[in-house]
């Protein structure tokens, strides 16, 4: 065995101590070695016997001593790592078999890890070094820190300006409209240059603090193709400032495309095309850097500053390894060598992080399962969320209980456990598990809710038709019968003119049967047709007339006239159709547009009677209506907080709940007009929920903290109480909404 001539050496210093890392030019590895290893290394010229080696490092490090077992399995470390050349026979077989094996390694870790997937691509030196001369203006600390003031300048108007920034913003459905493939095309696209741009950083700020990058490749982030860069050039720095910012250099690149980003949004045109792409690159940029890239608990950008300015190399594995040791003594009893490249101060912190990162990646992918089906439904897709879940959910819970069937599969490992220790571990693991299948905690639903007048009576269009007369307004009182609205229909009354004159024919034409019949045998045989004919052409007539009679609306009992929610659009306008209304259907500005059958025009009723009516999504339905029986009178408590008055809360009840889902939602709930309830509009200019929602009704009774101060049309949020919930209830019910199983 002998060292490779090719390895690349550097000498560097973590927390005191002298280390030597060492990088493999062909494969870009890179190895960090304590004095006594990296000597070792050395020491194979491959002239030298084991004897020789073991002779020499404890004559150069004494006292300390080293085994023949150990040199072999050092020696065999360096060898699978590529750091020395055998020159016995059958080196090409061990070296084909350990490629087959990291290219299996490879292909796992792509399936235990399919929301970042990557593929080698090509080196992108001779690139960098042509185009750095341009950027290196970038990493001068003047440049820096007028980057930082334009970011923080950013901050500031959006702190500022937080409530106007809110209602500018798009909705969920509406920024990830599954139905506009150019919004889509957009988002990739700009999420593509983001990507290119943020590596490019992690290169150019390499070259910037004397590395060098070799490798630039292909990667699926979240399912939208973009770059990758490969700085591992920078462990080779010894200065640990210098490294974490080339960590860094990829946040940097985006707080600034943001902070431009965000003045470009806040000033441009919302209809334009610059508007929506400035809204991308913030969105991207933002959540990119705050979720992922800046967050240590994700081995992106974070985790290996975090890495470097501890000082602390492969700070997940030693972190893990921490924790597993642990468990394992406690556990199962076993004793385990002591580790001197383990962390030997601090362990709670190393084993609290461990924790902390399996969490966080547990939300993290419970996240984007969550955005993924949420965006692919609607457009009938949701199959490739479910795909991405399981595949996802897999390096999860699969290549962990691998590596436990494997920790246990190890000859004579179950031996050496302690039976005690484990029947003592199962019986906690059990409880706790027992405790998150059975044991019943509180739950609830939340959901929107606006305040209108109790048992308010609907008026509805009964007969399409164009607005002739609006007689009422917003707020008037009106009597029971009074006469509301009155429209016209043309094609309608042509139908009653037909008739009447197809009944006036069919009677002269039966009084002259009458007359004829006795001088003539075939008019009194036509004297039956044309009496059912005529019954008929009444009966017809009739209807038509009811029907044009139902044109005139009318209260139907006494009360205040509350209008029907507004419409935003005139779509059919242009579409060269009727006019339809918009704006409030009472609105003066209708005169002459179409109202079609069945829909609201408003509502009579006491505005001093109101009650909460909440919006409840199909998805929590089930548990309202499970709930009816919890209190003392069947019906679920509802806490509301009105968003007028923040610091109180009312407390109610359900008393209803629909059975029929909500065709049109309230413009004060809509989230297109401000509100928190997801909302499309429809070609008639209607607000119609995403999802299928259903009304609840709970009376505003006994609140004598808010007498006189609630009006109609205030809104808020509620929370129903439900039937208490086990947590592995409510994992269950996550999954079986997810992936639409039943048992």
């Amino acid at each position: 065995m002998r060292m490779r001539p090719d390895l690349t050496v550097r000498k560097h210093r973590y927390h005191g101590e002298a280390y030597w890392v060492v990088k493999e030019p062909i494969g870009l590895n890179y190895f960090r070695f304590h004095e006594e290893e990296f000597a070792i290394l050395q020491m194979l010229d491959g002239q030298s016997s084991l004897d020789s080696i073991k002779e020499r490092f404890e004559s150069d490090f004494a006292p300390q001593k080293i085994t023949f077992q150990d040199l072999q399995q050092f020696i065999g470390m360096l060898h699978r790592s590529g750091l020395v050349i055998s020159e016995t026979a059958g080196q090409g077989r061990q070296l084909a078999k350990r490629r087959g094996e990291k290219k299996r390694r490879e292909w796992l870790g792509r399936l235990t890890n399919v929301f970042a997937l990557r593929w080698r691509g090509v080196d992108p030196e001779r690139f960098l070094n042509w185009l750095y001369p341009y950027v290196r203006w970038m990493f001068h600390p003047v440049c820096v820190a007028l980057c930082l003031a334009i970011g923080i300048g950013a901050l500031l108007l959006v702190t500022v300006q937080f409530e106007v920034f809110r209602s500018r913003l798009p909705t969920f459905h509406e920024f990830f409209d599954p139905r506009a493939p150019d919004k889509w095309l957009y988002l990739a696209l700009t999420m593509g240059v983001v990507k290119v741009l943020h590596e490019l950083g992690h290169g150019l700020s390499c070259k910037h603090f004397g590395g060098e990058c070799h490798e630039i490749g292909f990667m699926l982030l979240v399912l939208t193709p973009c770059l990758y860069c490969n700085v591992s050039d920078s462990w080779m720095l010894p200065n640990k400032w210098k490294r974490a910012m080339i960590g860094a250099a990829g946040m940097y690149v985006e707080i600034v495309l943001a902070s431009i980003a965000t003045f470009l949004w806040w000033f441009s045109d919302r209809s334009g095309l610059l508007n929506n792409l400035a809204l991308n690159v913030m969105f991207i940029c933002s959540v990119s850097t705050l979720i992922f890239n800046g967050n240590p608990l994700l081995r992106f950008d974070g985790y290996y500053i975090l890495m470097d300015l501890a000082e602390i190399p492969n700070l997940r594995q030693k972190s893990t390894e921490v924790l597993k040791r642990f468990m394992v003594g406690v556990c199962l009893g076993l004793e385990q060598p002591d580790n001197p490249f383990l962390p030997q101060k601090n362990r709670f912190l190393f084993g609290a992080y461990t924790i902390a990162a399996v969490v966080y990646r547990w939300i993290i992918v419970f996240s984007i399962v969550a955005f993924l089906i949420k965006v692919f439904e609607p457009i009938g897709l949701k199959i490739i969320g479910q795909i991405v879940a399981a595949t996802g959910f897999f390096g999860l819970i699969v290549q962990p209980l691998w590596q436990l069937a494997r920790f246990f599969y190890l000859p004579g490992r179950m031996h050496k456990v302690k039976k005690h220790r484990v029947i003592a571990s199962v019986a906690v693991v059990g409880a706790v598990l027992a405790a998150v299948v059975f044991l019943p905690l509180p739950h609830s639903v939340k959901c929107e809710f606006e305040v209108g007048p109790r048992d308010a009576a609907a008026v509805y269009v009964e007969v399409p038709g164009l607005v002739k007369e609006i007689l009422v307004k917003e707020g008037h009182r009106v009597d029971q019968g009074q006469p509301l609205l009155v429209l016209s229909n043309p094609d309608l009354e042509l139908s009653v003119l037909d008739l009447q004159g197809r009944r006036d024919v069919t009677e002269s034409r039966l009084r002259v049967a009458n007359r004829e019949q006795f001088a003539d045998d075939q008019s009194g045989l036509q004297i039956g047709q044309l009496r059912e004919l005529l019954a008929a052409t009444e009966q017809q007539l009739a209807e038509k007339q009811q029907e044009l009679a139902r044109l005139k609306l009318v209260a139907p009992t006494a009360g205040v006239i509350i209008p029907a929610a507004p419409r935003t659009s005139r779509e059919e306008e242009a579409e060269g159709r009727l006019p339809t209304w918009s704006g409030s259907p009472l609105d003066r500005k209708n005169l002459g547009a179409a109202y079609q059958a069945s829909e609201l025009v408003c509502r009579v009723g006491d505005p001093t009677d109101l009650e909460a009516l909440l919006v409840v999504d199909q998805a929590d339905i089930d548990l309202v209506d499970a709930a009816m029986g919890v209190d003392s009178q069947g019906r679920p408590k509802v806490k509301l907080q009105l968003d007028a008055f923040p610091g109180r809360t009312l407390h109610s009840h359900v008393e209803q709940v629909a059975r029929v889902e909500l065709k049109a939602m309230s413009a004060s709930l809509s989230s297109q007009a401000g509100g928190r309830v997801e909302t499309k509009m429809d070609r008639s200019g209607v607000s119609r929920p995403l999802s299928t929602s259903y009304q609840a009704r709970v009376p505003l009774d006994d609140q004598d903290a808010l007498q006189g101060l609630i009006s109609n049309g205030m809104r808020g949020r509620a929370q129903i109480y439900t039937r208490w919930q086990s947590l592995g209830a409510r994992l269950y019910r996550y999954l079986s909404r997810t992936f639409h199983f039943e048992l």
